[in-house]
């Protein structure tokens, strides 16, 4: 039962309204699952301006209330940020869902299957977080990822700001569904810079078969510094299996899930190949 519905025009008034206890949305596409409220009052956000794109030449800012779709179709944003979030948005669910999800909703509503967390862990992004009363702080999403208390607990997220790195950059993005529309039952990511023959700055992370998205750092360590070789390859993969972090699930089996997320780490890793050697030829 909703005991009240307020629409604030002003980002404050929001803050205020959230600080006593009420509810925001915006798509409202996670408000009723089996861990909400079934009573709540309801803050609007989508009248506070939070739904525009700020491209800078040293990031990308994305405001809270950004759909999904927005953020699939944005053929400006540059880069490899910009075509790793294309990439990721493309492939959540269907279009009339991507145009109700937004891209803070999808990360503060916290479900173990969203996607867009997965790759803003790997772009390294933060969270642009407000409270009534206080200045807003930029919160690092690998932080913000992790059980507990959320960063943004009795405030808002208002923007999500992602870092554009230089050089020559590459990725791969795999997740694996049953269907077109459903949810992902595993996901890999890895981001890297190409420097020579060699990857430089990795980061590589899974979502989907654990509580949070998880950033593996051994992944990393097997491939930084390293040409992107089949024997490179191999070493990621041995330290993805004895590293990943497997939640009981009944969707599927854990050594399903676990062979599963082996074939798409193998599948991103041979990608951010591809595009290194095309980029960097």
């Amino acid at each position: 039962m909703i005991r009240a519905y307020h629409q604030p025009s002003a980002v404050e008034e929001a803050l205020a309204l959230v600080a006593r206890g009420a509810v925001p949305v915006a798509g409202a596409t996670g408000l009723y699952t089996g861990r909400s409220r079934r009573e709540a009052e309801l803050v609007d956000l989508t009248g506070l301006g939070l739904d525009t794109i700020g491209i800078h030449d040293d990031r990308i800012e994305i405001g809270a209330t950004v759909s999904l779709q927005q953020l699939a179709m944005a053929s400006s944003l540059p880069g490899m940020e910009g075509a790793r979030l294309r990439r990721c948005c493309r492939h959540v669910a269907s279009r009339p869902l991507r145009n109700m999800i937004t891209a803070a909703g999808n990360v503060a509503h916290s479900v173990y299957w969203a996607d867009l967390p997965v790759a803003l862990l790997a772009l390294d992004a933060s969270l642009e977080v407000r409270r009534v009363g206080a200045s807003p702080a930029l919160v690092p999403i690998a932080d913000a990822t992790h059980g507990g208390k959320h960063a943004w607990d009795g405030g808002l997220i208002t923007r999500i700001v992602v870092p554009r790195r230089a050089g020559t950059l590459s990725f791969g993005y795999e997740r694996f569904t049953r269907t077109a529309t459903d949810y992902s039952l595993s996901t890999a990511c890895v981001t890297l810079r190409v420097d020579g023959s060699s990857a430089r700055d990795v980061r590589f992370v899974v979502g989907a078969v654990s509580a949070r998205p998880t950033r593996l750092v051994p992944v990393e360590a097997a491939l930084e510094g390293s040409a992107l070789s089949d024997d490179a390859i191999s070493r990621a993969l041995a330290a993805l299996d004895r590293e990943l972090p497997i939640a009981p699930n009944y969707r599927a089996p854990a050594e399903y899930r676990r062979e599963l997320t082996q074939v798409l780490a193998r599948r991103a890793l041979e990608t951010a190949r591809t595009w290194a050697a095309r980029e960097n030829p």
